[in-house]
């Protein structure tokens, strides 16, 4: 008899939701599908179509089951995810009935072989475009070869107690369907942040770990688990100090959010009157809410690739401007930058009919995109501009790599204003206008940008990649990744002291922004502005308003001579302690206890 105790496992993934919390496994297990090979005689070939239009129908009732049973206390992107997909499991049959009909009649397949050769073909068909969210087709897809197999859906009937959920993958329609009551939080294999089932766990406010390399393997159903979403951990068979320590440090992180709060109306003012414009980093209109909620002072990025990607079309020129003409009405006075189109890299997989590039972060993405695209940029340009009259709002092109880039770019801009005066249609004709500052070239070359717009924001997320040519999601080269590089930290400065020369702004609206052991060496930079997500907005406000600018100005100075990052962090973590010591017990060490 083995009585020694299972041994703990730490397991690591990307955050994707917030939030700390324990309790049993509930492993979900999906073990595909059965395809007949062999052929229907030509007597079952009606009884197999009604079989299929039965499977489309029940899809569709259970979707909409789905939406009926949508309790107004839930956000309304879940409502709008859901009925996302109940349009695609109306349109589906549309464009696969005939196909799987004929195939079945013709080809006498059965009735679900048939339907998922047509599925492949669609989702194929959908690879190939633009806006192509396949991952939707193939969830709804799935529920109808379940529907036609006779697969139940997962009810979760069997869950006695509230448990940590694990799979492989969760499709949004199966986040949908979550009881909140019985789930506490979940970890799966595959997964990214900007994936529906993730925004729809911040929006349900579940935590969430996505993205844990071989993870139905390591966990086995019923063993605790501790699900970290704040820092994207898996703690399988934590031991009683592992628990404990868990547990100080969800009631240290809740009671510091409450605490932070009462900073949210105050403006992010260094003690000797430096003032830094603390703003927000949006996807959605919905979450303009968490804005006001956290004290922003308006919005620093206003990303708008969900509303091209969470479709199967592309957006009309009417949707996109109502779109954001609600987020700038939503906060005005405040204001709001939109910035054009940043589609490629990760946001989608597409060649046109070209070959599938080698690195599309490197490839064909943000500006060289759009301006390959005039008819798409264009409409895009004219909603942005129509709805400036209604806030304060301006426009921002990404991925500025060079100055005739940015010349070609505001070259559209000024055909778009072109044809809303043709037409008699009003905006702004003050609209500002910036350029972010995402690569190295862009950076070398500041002095021939600053001319031609009127604000520039730093990207850093993408700025230290391409500096260090090195992907942060790729484990092997991820300790490249570091945004305390004295590279990184001399380009940004470069970027800084050249547009305020030139009488620009800067901001930066990276993850660097968030992070309040940065917030020292950034004012001390002196950058005007940093947007970031809502809820950390409190914590680098108070961080601010505890330095001043002429400790900050030589602590940076100091930091900019030194050749090591973690020279720099030590150096800064230090400093940041001296000038604010609460902070100091968020730089404790993460690392779980022995």
């Amino acid at each position: 008899m083995n009585d020694i105790p299972p041994k703990e496992l730490e397991l690591r993934g990307l955050h994707v939701s917030l939030g700390i919390t324990r309790g049993p496994a509930y492993v979900l297990r999906d073990e595909g599908f059965h395809f007949p090979i062999h052929s229907i005689p030509p007597s079952q070939v009606e009884s197999e179509i009604e079989r299929l239009e039965r499977a489309f129908d029940e899809t569709i009732r259970q979707i909409e089951e789905l939406v009926s049973g949508q309790a107004t206390a839930e956000k309304q992107l879940v409502d709008e995810i859901v009925d996302f997909h109940l349009m695609l499991a109306k349109d589906i049959p549309r464009y696969t009935a005939e196909r799987t009909k004929k195939l079945i009649s013709e080809d006498l397949m059965h009735a679900e072989t048939a339907f998922h050769k047509t599925l492949q073909e669609l989702i194929g068909l959908l690879g190939r475009s633009i806006v192509s969210r396949d991952e939707d087709v193939a969830d709804i897809g799935q529920q109808i070869l379940r529907n036609l197999t006779g697969k139940d859906l997962a009810d979760f009937d069997d869950i006695d107690e509230p448990v940590i959920l694990i799979a492989e993958d969760l499709s949004p329609s199966l986040t949908a369907r979550l009881p909140r009551d019985k789930v506490l939080a979940f970890a799966t294999t595959r997964g990214s942040r900007t994936s529906h089932t993730a925004i729809m766990a911040r929006a349900l406010e579940i935590p969430a770990v996505v993205g844990v390399p071989d993870l139905l393997n390591q966990i086995e159903e019923g063993q605790q688990v501790i699900v970290d979403g704040d820092r994207g951990r898996i703690v399988v068979n934590p031991t009683d100090r592992t628990v404990q320590w868990f547990g100080k440090r969800r009631e240290a992180s809740e009671r510091r959010a409450e605490d932070l709060l009462r900073y949210r109306t105050l403006p992010g003012e260094t003690t000797d009157g430096f003032v830094v414009g603390l703003r927000a980093n949006i996807e959605l209109p919905e979450e303009v809410e968490a804005v006001i909620a956290y004290g922003g002072d308006g919005i620093g990025l206003y990303r708008t690739e969900f509303l091209f990607m969470n479709r199967t079309d592309l957006p009309t020129e009417e949707e996109q401007f109502m779109a954001y003409r609600a987020v700038a009405e939503s906060v005005a006075p405040k204001p709001v930058t939109v910035r054009t189109l940043d589609i490629g890299g990760d946001k989608f997989l597409t060649s046109f009919s070209a070959p599938k590039e080698m690195n599309p972060f490197m490839g064909w993405r943000a500006i060289r995109f759009c301006l390959e695209q005039p008819e798409i940029f264009g409409a895009q340009l004219r909603a942005m501009l129509r709805a400036s009259q209604f806030g304060n709002l301006a426009i921002m092109f990404p991925m500025i790599s060079e100055v005739r880039e940015l010349r070609l770019a505001l070259v559209a801009l000024e055909n778009a204003k072109t044809d809303l005066r043709e037409k008699n249609i009003p905006f702004n004709e003050e609209v500002q206008v910036g350029a972010m500052i995402e690569v190295p070239s862009a950076a070398l070359v500041i002095e021939g940008l600053a001319p031609l717009v009127d604000f520039f924001s730093i990207g850093t997320n993408d700025l230290i990649q391409y500096t260090m040519a090195a992907d942060r999601g790729n484990e092997r080269t991820a300790y490249l990744y570091d945004p305390l590089h004295p590279g990184v930290l001399k380009l940004i400065k470069n970027v800084v002291d050249v547009a305020h020369a030139a009488g620009k702004k800067v901001s930066v609206c990276g993850e660097m922004a968030a992070e309040i052991e940065f917030t020292l060496l950034l004012v001390g930079m002196r950058l005007d502005e940093l947007s970031m997500s809502p809820i950390t907005i409190p914590a680098v406000k108070r961080l601010i308003r505890s330095i001043s600018l002429v400790e900050s100005v030589p602590i940076a100075e100091d930091a900019l001579s030194m050749t090591e990052p973690e020279m720099i962090r030590d150096y800064l973590d230090e400093k940041t302690r001296l000038a604010a010591p609460w902070t100091s017990e968020l730089f404790e060490s993460e690392e779980i206890p022995a």
